[in-house]
């Protein structure tokens, strides 16, 4: 896979995740469960195809591989960080 189309690929997975997380927020803030489903779902797109795609690009040696794992890591964090407010808001823990 070429740096064009690795680039095209990580600008979509932005916008992903700037829906997603709008998506997030404002399921937390109103009992809107659609949303958090809407969020949840879009969590783990962004975080399976940064993987798959650092994988890759390891493989073949890729520029744009230190971006989608540090990307990968990135969302981890904030997914992790939204399950962790859904449990809380749910009232599992």
């Amino acid at each position: 896979m070429d740096n064009r189309t690795s680039m095209l690929l990580f600008l979509v997975l932005v916008v992903l995740f700037a829906f997603t997380f709008v998506f997030g927020i404002d399921a937390l803030a109103l009992p809107n469960v659609s949303y958090g489903v809407l969020a949840l779902i879009g969590y783990v797109v962004c975080l399976g195809f940064s993987v798959f795609q650092w994988a890759l690009l390891k493989k073949e040696r890729g520029a744009m591989m230190p971006w989608f794992i540090t990307y990968a890591i990135v969302i981890g964090i904030i997914f992790v960080w939204y399950v962790t407010r859904c449990g809380t808001a749910f009232g599992w823990w």
